[in-house]
């Protein structure tokens, strides 16, 4: 039985761990929960069979195997090192927050811990992964997504106004992983996890953000060139009925990752 500690009780946090408790619940079970809204976290509890108890990071760390953080790029450094320090295993949905300060591999290596970075809305990351073993000349990734869902991100504000009214596609940002991710740090983790992919040729990524008011959708484009391939790709995902910034991709590949963590039998790279 794989014991799960769910930090961050949001949109993600919640659709995970409701799945869980329903459909993996003779392989694993949601232990405990930690959100920094306590209400929060109180009012999923209500939902779950196991009813975990709310409690601190560092007690939800000492009775989990597995921590799976959904709380947000700000947080996620903190939840890794608390997991890693105490030789725990630890699932990140926010990977924006772990491009900055990359020194959770090392805490990693020494603990024989592990850390799983969903593929999140972004596929092709196998042929990604595959293609680094080579050179990687140019890797681009396009975001669109209507204007509400980005018109609250840090890089967006002095444009909320206008966002409202505009008629065709806007380009917001065009840059570097982590210049994106500080911009629009709910919005863009599958830019961070593409970076992150990329290892050493991370430097070769670039990011442009559009907001297009005639999307329904939240739709990523990923362009790949290789020294013996080449990736195009285009995914168009649903957003979350209760959030317009979550894809509702990003939860069914925490689910898939997790599966991935029960199963023997793991498929793809």
């Amino acid at each position: 039985m794989l014991r799960i500690g769910l930090v961050g009780c949001g949109t993600i946090g919640t659709q995970l761990a409701r799945t869980v408790d329903r459909r993996y619940r003779s392989r694993s079970r949601i232990v405990a929960l930690h959100d920094r809204d306590r209400q929060r976290a109180l009012a999923l509890q209500r939902q779950l069979s196991s009813a975990p108890p709310v409690c601190s990071l560092s007690s939800l760390v000492r009775r989990s195997d597995l921590v799976i953080e959904a709380a947000s790029a700000q947080a996620a450094p903190a939840v890794v090192r608390a997991a890693l320090g105490r030789g725990r295993s630890v699932m990140v949905m926010s990977t924006g927050g772990l491009l900055r300060d990359q020194a959770w591999r090392g805490l990693a290596a020494r603990t024989g811990s592990r850390v799983y970075l969903p593929s999140g809305a972004l596929a092709a990351l196998d042929g990604v992964k595959a293609m680094r073993l080579g050179r990687l000349r140019r890797v681009t990734l396009t975001t669109r997504k209507p204007p509400r869902a980005l018109a609250d991100a840090p890089a967006a504000r002095r444009l909320r106004a206008r966002l409202a009214g505009i008629r065709r596609p806007l380009l917001l940002f065009e840059g570097s992983p982590r210049a994106v991710v500080s911009g629009f740090p709910q919005n863009t983790n599958v830019a961070a996890t593409l970076a992150l992919a990329c290892g050493s040729a991370a430097s070769r990524v670039r990011v442009r953000v559009i907001a297009d008011p005639r999307l329904r959708r939240n739709v990523h484009e990923l362009d790949v060139q290789g020294e013996r391939a080449r990736i195009r790709c285009r995914i168009e995902s649903r957003a979350s009925r209760t959030n317009p910034k979550t894809s509702e991709l990003a939860v069914h590949s925490a689910l898939a990752t997790l599966d991935g963590i029960l199963n023997p039998v793991v498929i793809g790279t």
